[in-house]
């Protein structure tokens, strides 16, 4: 693996900081849990990009494991609401937006593509991306 270039280094811990994003507009609208979730997940991401080790990878993922299941959870109560074409419009980007991060990740692991590529500046950009495209679903969540 070949070591990162200087410039590039970071945009996975500066990325991370976009969870501060959701971890507001939760507590705006009263996801208080969600947003205590989001606010662990901005600090074990920010660790995990300044110092990667096992243990901190290993409570980053717990913390990643928490937002996907109550998001899913509180996905799953606002699907059972009444639905207009807004909710279904919404529904489809979100469920979409799971699916791409999915798929960078999981197909990236088992291809050693995307997140997983050999050139680790490369790598960082998707990750920095799948930071991008999981705030978005999950605060389309909040707003659903």
């Amino acid at each position: 693996m070949e070591k990162p270039d200087k410039s590039n280094q970071n945009c996975c811990f500066y990325s991370s900081t976009i969870f501060l994003v959701n971890s507001i507009m939760a507590f705006y609208f009263d996801y208080y849990l969600y947003s205590l979730f989001f606010f662990m997940l901005v600090i074990t991401s920010l660790v995990v990009h300044y110092n990667n080790n096992i243990y901190t990878n290993i409570i980053d993922k717990i913390s990643i494991l928490f937002i996907v299941f109550y998001g899913g959870w509180l996905f799953y109560k606002k699907c059972l609401l009444p639905i207009d074409i807004k909710r279904v419009g919404l529904m489809i980007t979100i469920v979409s937006s799971f699916l791409i991060t999915i798929y960078l990740y999981l197909f990236g692991y088992i291809n050693r593509q995307y997140c997983f590529c050999s050139d680790i500046n490369l790598a960082n950009q998707y990750h920095s991306l799948l930071h991008m495209i999981s705030s978005i679903g999950h605060n389309l969540i909040i707003f659903m």
